[in-house]
């Protein structure tokens, strides 16, 4: 059964929501322990500044008779996305694991949707939760895209990029990049299953509001033999993501796949951020199967990972 939180019972819980968030982020991007607990505190406070009547909230904690097992935290549609609720937090309690109350709590929240109009609901999970991550496909969830990091390599293979070099995007191929991009594969810039190219465009413009001469972004075309043979997006590291750099999209052409190329190209990648003293490289990884096998050739861990269902 869920039970509404109240004020005085999300207050006592905040701190402890800050604090495992923050050991998650430290886990999986390996932010300092200290900043990790400041941004999570700050975020947290930021997005919920009227408590258990914060509109689109929705807080319960779980209950089997007289006794908690759970707490949910549910964002509905036009919070965290327009169209789509979000499991903002779940959790068991520690010695109630193990028992099912998961997989129990998470029909308990998919009813209360439903019960609320609500078609589809979405939700991050970090990488190291393996049992969360495997009960979220157990239960119907599919995968909308991952975040895979890893320390760069400080000794890299000499041949690792063989004749591909990297080049900056002039306005011109930037322009044309990115629109066949928004055009053919909106899905890999809004990471979304409702993805269309008209909130595509809205998501460029608010990532890269100077094109390729966006502050803090290097977009680069790939060139092997003598010919342009893909490209790449690639942010680097920002005040919450301090110590990654993060590859938001690679493509190969299609007359140039299966030739090693996008391989090469993270390779190129991660040598260029060692130059810039970045410790880890990440890549966006839309939850494709062609795509997670890519990932998985290049020895990337699953920092976290969005998953959405239909309801």
């Amino acid at each position: 059964m869920l039970i509404s939180l109240s004020e005085a019972e999300l207050e006592a819980r905040l701190p402890g929501m800050a604090a495992d968030f923050a050991h998650a982020v430290t886990l999986d991007f390996g932010v300092e322990p200290e900043l990790a607990l400041a941004q999570s505190t700050e975020q947290l406070n930021a997005g919920l500044p009227d408590g258990v009547t914060t509109p689109g909230q929705l807080f319960f904690k779980a209950m089997d008779g007289a006794d908690e097992v759970g707490f949910l935290w549910l964002s509905l549609p036009g919070t965290v996305f327009p169209d789509v609720a979000w499991l903002s937090q779940i959790t068991v309690v520690a010695d109630r694991r193990g028992r099912g109350y998961g997989h129990q709590i998470m029909a308990a929240a998919e009813a209360e949707l439903t019960r609320r109009g609500v078609g589809r609901i979405g939700l991050h999970v970090f990488g190291h939760n393996v049992g969360a991550r495997r009960l979220y496909l157990r239960l119907g969830y599919r995968i909308g895209a991952q975040a895979r990091t890893r320390p760069i390599d400080p000794e890299p293979a000499p041949d690792a990029t063989g004749d591909l070099t990297l080049a900056p995007m002039t306005p011109t191929r930037y322009a044309e990049r990115l629109a066949d991009l928004i055009e053919n594969d909106p899905f890999a810039v809004v990471r979304r299953p409702e993805a269309t190219a008209a909130g595509a465009r809205r998501t460029v413009a608010r990532l890269l509001p100077e094109g390729p001469a966006t502050a803090g972004t290097l977009l680069r075309t790939a060139h092997a033999g003598g010919r342009e043979v893909g490209w790449l997006w690639l942010s680097l590291p920002t005040a919450e993501r301090p110590t990654t750099g993060l590859i938001a999209y690679v493509g190969v052409d299609p007359a140039e796949r299966r030739k090693g190329h996008g391989r090469r190209i993270f390779a190129a990648v991660e040598a260029e951020l060692a130059r810039f003293g970045v410790p880890r490289i990440g890549l966006m990884v839309p939850g494709r199967a062609e795509a997670l096998a890519f990932a998985d050739t290049l020895d990337l861990a699953v920092a976290s990972e969005q998953l959405y269902k239909g309801l």
